[in-house]
């Protein structure tokens, strides 16, 4: 086992288990904030050295510097979180003297931790703040050599929870009416300041949100079209049938209102009693705005492919902790989206988890999907939307199918590469360039066959006897 994963595998995973405040108080080092986060240096020795390499997980890859003093490297943590450690791996080629820096914006630097005259490969640094960004700068090396960091890791808890999520988002909403089909509740939390819904012309009015869960509620943000509401009350819910008014608005005269919220709530109600107009209430965006702390989780990949009948969809994740399931969502137009299925996640990981998921509908044409991922305290994020033409490319032939030893693929373009993968999304063949492969030594069964040209990218089924 690797030094990372000792250190990953203490008795503090307990911690995060209890709450997910974590443990106030102690240092977590559950897990490493900084693997495989974006990293950023003052120089790197070669093109083989980047500052990437400090931030992978191996201890086989490393950073190196330029041969000169000073120089550094520091990590974007992705959010705030309270830190209390610092570990640093070197190769021979250590720092002697340098300091550990926290910001919030990569431009302000705040020492907290100076180490001088240190002989040691391994430095574990304890530090106490509160910050997005951490830095080690080296002010004095060991050697005539750069600064050389197989790993730097960086330990903490989240902070305290901010008010930056839209909680709404892509949630069902329910509406008291429509002025239209056209005009859907749905328009008012899916992200988009295009698409709107439109109730009918008269008072009052109404629309509310379903998070999903209780939530912490912090803010609600209201984006209107120019038939906005004069006077209206934001409302919460733990049932949608008891609603308790926490703000009241009269006399607005603004396309944009931001409220401030401060409680607990599964439902939020936004209750139009007068128009601006003589149209309806119209909404480009209801936010419902959260304290959440950020989901300890990294989508390192998310990928999808065209398989006979449908999709093939593969993802990577890395420092999974209190992670429940992934929520399949597919979408026609890449803005309404539906979920068709769930993957039980891990759960708690330190490395690499990789997923896949087949959406076997047998819809054709473009079809675009994104992944929702829960945790066990029923919070969620999203992953990027990725596209999968599910149209039969009719081009690409592969024979003999079933196959025996020798396939054959026909296509008029020039073949680059040929990906075999078994049912479960595992790649167990590649190959190069070339029209037939050998597949003698393959188990008996049902294989994706993924074929790259230069002008387009087919799965087909393969049958192997």
């Amino acid at each position: 086992m690797s030094i990372r994963l000792l250190l990953q595998s203490g008795a503090l995973v307990a911690c995060v288990l209890l709450s997910r405040y974590e443990c106030r108080g102690q240092c977590n080092t559950s897990y490493n904030l900084a693997l495989f986060k974006t990293a950023y240096c003052s120089s790197t020795e070669s093109a083989a050295y980047p500052a990437s390499n400090a931030f992978d997980g191996s201890m086989s890859s490393r950073w190196s510097s330029a041969f000169s003093d000073p120089q550094y490297i520091y990590v974007d943590l992705g959010a705030t979180y309270t830190l209390c450690q610092v570990v640093l791996y070197w190769e021979n080629a250590y720092a002697t003297a340098f300091h550990i820096d926290l910001s919030n914006d990569a431009s302000t630097w705040t020492t907290v931790a100076t180490v001088s005259g240190n002989t040691s490969a391994t430095n574990t640094i304890t530090i106490s703040g509160t910050a997005r960004y951490v830095r080690m700068y080296g002010t004095a090396r060991a050697t005539g050599y750069g600064y050389s960091l197989y790993e730097m890791q960086v330990y903490g808890t989240a902070a305290s929870p901010s008010c930056g999520t839209n909680l709404a988002l892509g949630q069902p909403a329910t509406v008291s009416s429509l002025e239209s089909a056209a005009y859907p509740g749905s328009d008012a939390v899916d992200g988009s300041m295009t698409s709107r819904w439109s109730s009918a012309f008269s008072d009052p009015q109404y629309i509310y949100v379903d998070l999903g869960a209780v939530k912490d509620v912090c803010q609600v943000n209201l984006f209107w079209e120019n038939a906005y509401a004069t006077a209206f009350h934001i409302d919460l819910s733990n049932d949608a049938v008891n609603w308790t008014t926490v703000s009241t608005i009269s006399g607005n005269t603004s396309t944009t209102n931001n409220i401030p919220i401060n409680a607990n709530a599964r439902y939020v109600r936004m209750y139009g009693t007068s128009r601006a107009t003589g149209y309806g209430y119209s909404l480009y965006e209801m936010q419902v705005m959260g304290n959440v702390i950020p989901l300890p989780l990294t989508f390192l990949s998310f990928t999808g492919s065209a398989v006979p009948d449908g999709a093939l969809l593969q993802w990577s994740t890395a420092q999974e902790v209190n992670t429940s399931r992934f929520d399949i969502e597919r979408s026609t137009d890449g803005r309404t989206f539906t979920a068709i299925g769930t993957v039980a996640a891990q759960g708690f990981a330190t490395g690499v988890t990789d997923y896949t998921y087949t959406d076997s509908s047998g819809l054709k044409g473009v079809r675009y999907y994104r992944l929702r991922q829960w945790d066990k305290n029923g919070y969620s994020t999203y992953s990027s939307v990725v596209s999968v033409s599910t149209s039969p490319s009719s081009s690409v032939r592969l024979f003999p199918n079933p196959v025996a030893d020798y396939v054959n693929i026909a296509t008029p373009d020039p073949i680059r590469q040929v990906t075999v993968y078994d049912v479960a999304g595992a790649p167990v063949r590649t190959f190069g360039s070339g029209t037939q492969f050998y597949c003698g030594g393959l188990h008996a069964g049902v294989y994706l066959a993924r074929v790259v040209t230069g002008k387009s990218v087919s799965t087909l089924k393969m049958v192997k006897q």
